[in-house]
């Protein structure tokens, strides 16, 4: 009589009521002596018949309480019974619980901390009621005139006035507000400092239903007309950073580029505009354009200036495609008489005048940043995926170990009446402790996955705003993750462990020696899913890696050694171009006279930083005909920057022919300027251009004096290392009429980097109200400009590596079983003559064919799996030969470093020993 019985038995008597507890204490008395009187019949000692019967007297109890208290208490004993028993289990086994939870741990931090970022970056909405009521205005189509982009090519930016005209006529929104990014200088305690501000409209706040922590926020009155509008909002942030959340800094002013502005107020805690990653310090008013971000040729109701992106709250219960067609009649009229502006003709105006009025779900904010990380994100997630993957096979393997060491107790138990729902019940009950167990350690592991990954990310690069902390939401998936992988690893060991076939399992009284039907063929089949996801993880890091060193010697054009770089902003303090001229020439000067200077040189814009200006330049003999049909030849955009004398020789680019910029280029000389081989390949072929000339502008809105060609130098780099060689015209600093902006750049004798301080004293002597910025050598800005494919290669070599462990670990544990189950055999072999390398062949032959299965598999899923990041190379190709006969390579000597330990142990077996093995 089983414990199933017996509480079969109280089942029974769950109807009679008032006689149950008496018909039960009489079936118990009568089936413990019954119970008791066989067992020592059949010899068992009178301890052991009392131990037996007592755990039956136990299931009688529990069949009782049962017929108490009904079934849902019964299934709550029955769960605390089984996660009592599994604790049991886990302690007895504390080998393998560590290896279990902590193979776990790594594949639920993995996955967790790179959630996180993912979250962070890409999937959580903006910290405002309804986020998905907001949409971005887009135009794609050309541009003309001036455009100032940051994504998307420049779609998303309009001129101010045609802000105001949307927000008068459009009806489809409840609110339209308008924002900018900008960097400003912030005077204050004896010292200035560069802040991130953002320029926005009067109902900013208002559209985005913002409240304020302190004081008040901005309203249409605080956007009336140019420059009347002193007034500031700071963020949470910057106040408890910056002012220790001091709250008599309210009505007090800030001085800002010069500007004092008063402080009207503080936004709340966690409020950080509409872009994700760009948390602003302060926000100012639009009107305060020309003071904040200040351009003589550009004014703030300049239509043909479009700089300003524009966001939108539809009404409740407007849909896009209503609110399009209802917008595209109020933008038509707005583009004409812009058009009229920019004197637009021909198929030029046809094309502009027909550019459509777009919506864009603004619920995440502007993804600026966003661009560039989705695509490497995304890489990486799956990545970690394929990673827990493997984690959860490794333990699918040892758990159908474990189930076969318990074969013959669950055999018994079986036989003796247990359901097998029951026991794949506590079969799972033990996953689930693991994965508890592996997702708590997952958790802390994320949480200094992360805190490194930040660390490696300098202070003044990528994103801002992004926290260590996890959130609830990150909490929620990492719930979500332990359960999931308690299922996945533990379910399909379970269901074997509990399938069996109970004659030939009792009748088998524990030999190890079996008839081959086990569970050997399922940990086969792991291993090689582990084999071919390790190869894929391999592959792509590979790819990364080759593209990481790609880029780290590539061909930039520029000697980046012994160079030391800083940018100031003297227009933000209020200088004219004419005094930031002068104060450009003295500092240029005085550096060149500082001990181990070799040049110095300045630039309009830094180089490496993606700070780029591009316009039409129109070359000396170019006439298109009227009705001709733009051709590849015909492109005169070209970028360009404004740089001084000895430039060229300082940042190491080598001059082709001419001359460069000399102290005799002035603002009063003949206007002149120097090219590179491509400008001088697309736009002079088969001509001299030295001595030639180049005008800035297409002859129709923007006109200047023609530039004579003074220098042909070398093709050099932008952006950054990955950037292509483009068209690029060089032009004397003393010529810009709208100087503001300077990037020096310092060549040195020895190391670069003891003279910062040096060039920080020296800056601050000639105007201690201007921050130096960007104070790092040439090589460091370099290095920073391939941050994301640092960050990308490191984390995928990591869990490649990760990877191609567990994998060891697996294709260990399955040689060491088979080799374990098949002592006797090895026994018999070396006994009738088998030499020592049979052995070794035998052994190391079975993992071998694992490892060509799963790397087989993998090499032909990772040839089709790596098309996806192919836009993230550089150099190297998504089918590259090399980085794929690494991976087999590697492959090969994980498979021989996992099967050297079960081969050993085979060939060491000692024939006498093996044929009484049990």
């Amino acid at each position: 009589m089983s414990l199933f019985r017996n509480v079969a038995i109280g089942l029974r008597s769950l109807f009679r009521k008032n006689q149950v507890d008496r018909e039960l204490d009489e079936e118990l008395g009568a089936y413990l002596e019954m119970a008791a009187a066989e067992k020592m019949r059949q010899g068992v000692s009178r301890k052991d018949a009392l131990r037996e019967v007592r755990l039956e007297r136990g299931g009688l109890e529990l069949a009782k309480e049962v017929v108490r208290s009904g079934g849902w208490e019964f299934f709550v004993e029955t769960c605390w019974q089984d996660l009592h028993y599994s604790v049991r289990r886990l302690r007895k086994s504390p080998g393998f619980a560590a290896v279990a939870i902590v193979t776990l741990a790594l594949g639920i931090g993995a996955n967790t901390a790179i959630f996180s970022l993912t979250d962070q970056i890409l999937l959580r909405d903006l910290p405002v009621p309804h986020p998905e009521q907001l949409f971005i205005l887009r135009s794609p189509g050309p541009n003309h005139g001036h455009t100032w982009g940051d994504v998307d090519q420049g779609a998303q930016s309009f001129s101010y006035p045609m802000y105001k005209d949307l927000r008068e006529r459009a009806t489809v929104f409840s609110g339209l507000l308008a924002c900018r990014r900008i960097t400003v200088n912030v005077s204050g305690h004896g010292e200035t400092q560069a802040a991130h501000a953002d320029l926005i409209s009067g109902n900013f706040f208002q559209t985005l239903e913002v409240q304020p922590v302190l004081g008040r926020l901005f309203a249409s009155s605080d956007e009336t007309a140019p420059g009347a509008n002193t007034v500031a909002v700071l963020s949470y942030s910057y106040w408890s950073r910056q002012f220790g959340a001091d709250p008599s800094i309210l009505n007090k002013p800030l001085t800002v580029n010069g500007v004092p502005l008063t402080v009207v107020g503080v936004a709340r805690k966690g409020f950080y505009g509409v872009q994700i990653g760009l948390t602003p310090d302060l926000f100012i008013p639009v009107t305060m354009k020309a003071q904040m971000a200040p351009n003589p040729n550009q004014t703030l109701e300049d239509r043909t200036d479009r700089w300003l992106p524009v966001v939108g709250r539809l009404k409740p219960g407007m849909t896009v495609a209503r609110a399009e067609a209802e917008l595209q009649p109020i933008y038509q009229p707005i583009l004409e008489s812009d058009a009229k502006l920019l004197k637009l003709s021909g198929d030029d105006l046809k094309r502009f005048i027909s550019k459509p009025l777009l919506l864009i779900s603004g619920a995440h904010g502007r993804l600026v940043l966003q661009d560039g990380a989705q695509e490497p994100l995304l890489v990486l997630m799956s990545m970690v995926g394929l990673v827990l993957l493997i984690a959860c096979a490794n333990l699918a393997g040892l758990l159908v170990a474990r189930g076969e060491a318990r074969q013959r107790e669950i055999g018994v138990r079986l036989a003796m009446g247990a359901e097998r729902t029951r026991l794949i019940r506590q079969l799972l009950t033990e996953s689930l402790l693991i994965a508890t167990a592996g997702g708590a350690a997952g958790v802390a592991l994320a949480w200094w996955c992360l805190n490194a990954i930040m660390a490696a990310i300098p202070p003044d690069q990528g994103m801002l705003g992004l926290v260590t902390n996890l959130d609830f939401r990150v909490l929620w998936f990492a719930i979500a993750l332990t359960l999931a992988t308690a299922i996945l690893f533990g379910f399909a060991p379970a269901m074997c462990a509990t399938r069996l076939d109970l004659q030939s399992t009792l009748k088998d009284q524990g030999s190890n020696v079996s008839d081959g039907r086990s569970n050997v063929g399922l940990r086969k089949v792991l291993i090689v899913s582990q084999v071919a996801l390790t190869a894929v993880l391999l592959a792509g890091a590979g790819l990364f890696a080759r593209t990481l060193m790609n880029l780290e010697h590539a061909n930039l054009g520029v000697n980046t050694s012994h160079v030391l770089q800083f940018s100031v902003a003297p227009d933000f303090n209020g200088r004219t171009p004419v005094q930031t001229l002068a104060f450009a020439d003295r500092a240029r000067n005085e550096i060149a006279a500082l001990p181990g200077v070799r040049s110095v040189s300045i630039s309009s814009a830094p180089i490496f930083a993606n700070d780029d200006y591009v316009s039409n330049f129109t070359p000396e003999g170019y006439v298109p005909q009227p009705g001709h049909v733009p051709q590849p030849g015909d492109d005169t955009d070209a970028s360009y920057d404004y740089i001084g004398p000895n430039y060229f020789s300082t940042m190491g680019i080598p001059l082709i022919a001419g001359r460069e910029f000399a102290e005799s280029d002035t603002a009063e000389s003949p206007k002149v300027c120097v090219i590179n081989q491509k400008l001088a390949q697309r736009s002079f072929a088969g001509r001299n251009p030295i001595g030639l000339h180049i005008t800035h502008g297409g002859g129709k809105l923007y006109t200047d004096p023609p530039m004579e060609i003074v220098g042909v130098v070398a093709n050099s780099k932008w952006d950054d290392a990955r950037s292509d060689i483009v068209p690029f015209l060089y032009m004397p600093y003393s010529q810009d009429k709208n100087l503001g902006h300077l990037a020096f750049y310092i060549r040195t004798e020895r190391d670069a980097t003891p003279m910062a301080a040096s060039l920080r004293s020296l800056i601050q002597r000639l105007d201690p109200n201007l921050p130096v910025n960007n104070l790092r050598t040439l090589e460091e800005q370099v290095s920073s400009s391939m941050l994301n494919d640092r960050l990308v290669t490191g984390l995928s070599v990591s869990l490649a590596l990760l990877a191609a462990l567990l994998a060891g670990l697996g294709l260990y544990g399955v040689l060491a079983y088979v080799v374990a189950r098949r002592t006797r055999e090895i026994g018999i072999r070396i006994a009738l003559g088998s030499e020592r390398a049979d052995i070794l062949r035998l052994v190391v032959g079975q993992g071998g064919r694992l490892t060509v299965v799963g790397g087989a598999i993998g090499i032909v899923a990772a040839l089709v799996a790596m098309r996806w990041v192919a836009s993230l190379l550089y150099g190297v190709t998504a089918h590259d030969p090399l980085t794929f006969i690494a991976v087999v390579v590697l492959l090969a000597i994980v498979s021989a470093m996992a099967c050297y330990l079960p081969a050993r142990r085979a060939m060491r077996v000692d024939p006498m020993i093996a044929l009484r093995y049990e």
